[in-house]
């Protein structure tokens, strides 16, 4: 590596590798990318394939992120919701109904919609542009995690990496909206910027599963979903699931997002040091009615449906749905705010941290360039969001440090 001091960029998810390919072709300083992970086969359409797969860790929690260099995007990212990113384009396509197996045309039935896909006669992998640059020796990888932000008084100097020391002109944390703060605040850097870790969101969601053909799959594990609002203005969002996991092709799913949730919660460190997630889901009373209401729109669904041949094999966050519909909304309510679940959609965290040029604000050579800047969780699937975000402060960290 040349003498001069890189640019560290922790993490190689979708922001990170959007981060990664903009600066090593837009900027003379040597890029060091670290990344624990493996690397995903982008040409599988079953993105499902991968949920039992060492491409994916779960925290304390159970909040599910990929572990991969292309992050999400490469392992189990297929759904846009949104638009296409005109930095992207081409690189994805609408959904077909020739994709769709028999819990997506259900769903089509019932007022539902052929989504865009991350995919183009393959997966859409920002890892792809990484490795190529690492081939030309253009970006260098440590396959090594990060345990530590080094810093003297607020300067952020390196990171260290199983206690080895390694020296930065700069750090770009991109390790997402759990792992990025958590490592800010093990760091000691809470003390220089105390909002880091703080407005953590997620999409709450509810599940329902059941019995389905195995041989009834379509081309992909999603593509059909349905987006409605309730009479509070909650923007849901139903998506349908030809089968849950690789190995389990007999149950489908249906489920059910509140995507422009009020609750907000933070990022903390456990006792061990190890960030730790508290989303508080529906903690705002107005999340909690419209996911009420979302929830029994769900139930409507699935007893009207035709989503399986075996109406009794229907749970929903395991409770049978005979229970659910005699439940009133008080009961329900009570229920949802034990029962309900996210989805790997973490964003936030880090964003009242950052000045709008992605800088962590009290400490210098610091830039934060993944979801946990986003003011708050997008409305939409967050691939996209996370990838023009990333772009807009790559670009910033070029015109600075250049």
């Amino acid at each position: 590596m040349s003498a001069q001091l890189p640019i560290i960029v922790v993490g190689a998810g979708t922001a990170g590798c959007t981060v990664v390919s903009h600066l090593a072709n837009n900027t003379g300083h040597p890029i060091l990318v670290l990344e624990p992970g493996g690397y995903g086969n982008d040409d599988d359409p079953h993105f499902l394939n991968f949920s039992d797969s060492e491409l994916l860790v779960t925290t304390q929690d159970g909040y599910v992120q990929a572990r991969a260099m292309g992050g999400g995007s490469a392992v189990n990212g297929m759904l846009l919701t949104g638009d296409e990113p005109e930095h992207l384009h081409s690189l994805t396509r609408m959904a077909r109904t020739a994709d769709v197996g028999t819990v997506g045309h259900e769903l089509l039935a019932h007022g539902g919609r052929l989504s865009r896909l991350w995919w183009n006669g393959g997966r859409w992998n920002p890892a792809r542009a990484v490795h190529h640059l690492i081939e030309e020796r253009r970006v260098s990888v440590l396959s090594t995690p990060v345990t530590k932000i080094g810093h003297d008084n607020g300067v952020v100097t390196g990171v260290s990496c199983n206690g080895e020391h390694i020296n930065a002109k700069a750090v770009v944390l991109c390790a997402g909206a759990i792992t990025s703060p958590g490592l800010l605040l093990g760091s000691g850097l809470h003390d220089f910027n105390p909002t880091i870790g703080e407005g953590l969101q997620n999409h709450p969601t509810v599940t329902a599963q059941f019995a389905v053909s195995a041989e009834q799959l379509g081309r992909f594990d999603t593509a059909v979903v349905r987006e409605w609002s309730t009479k509070s203005g909650g923007l849901m969002l139903n998506v349908a699931y030809e089968r849950v996991a690789k190995n389990h092709s007999d149950i489908g799913a249906l489920s059910v997002s509140l995507m422009n949730p009020a609750s907000r919660g933070r990022v903390e460190l456990s006792a061990d040091g190890v960030p730790k997630p508290d989303f508080r889901y529906l903690e705002v009373l107005e999340d909690l009615v419209n996911l009420v209401e979302g929830v029994r729109d769900l139930l409507t669904l699935l007893r009207s449906g035709n989503f399986t041949s075996d109406p009794t094999s229907i749970s929903v966050e395991g409770r049978a749905l005979a229970d659910l519909m005699n439940w009133d909304d008080v009961e329900l309510g009570s229920w949802l705010q034990q029962s309900v679940k996210g989805v790997s959609h973490a964003t936030s965290s880090c964003a009242q941290a950052v000045n709008p040029l992605g800088q962590l604000v009290g400490v210098e050579n610091c830039w934060v360039a993944d979801a946990s800047v986003l003011p708050r969780v997008p409305t939409e699937t967050p691939a996209a969001p996370v990838t023009m975000e990333a772009l807009r402060i790559a670009r910033n960290i070029g015109e600075t440090l250049s």
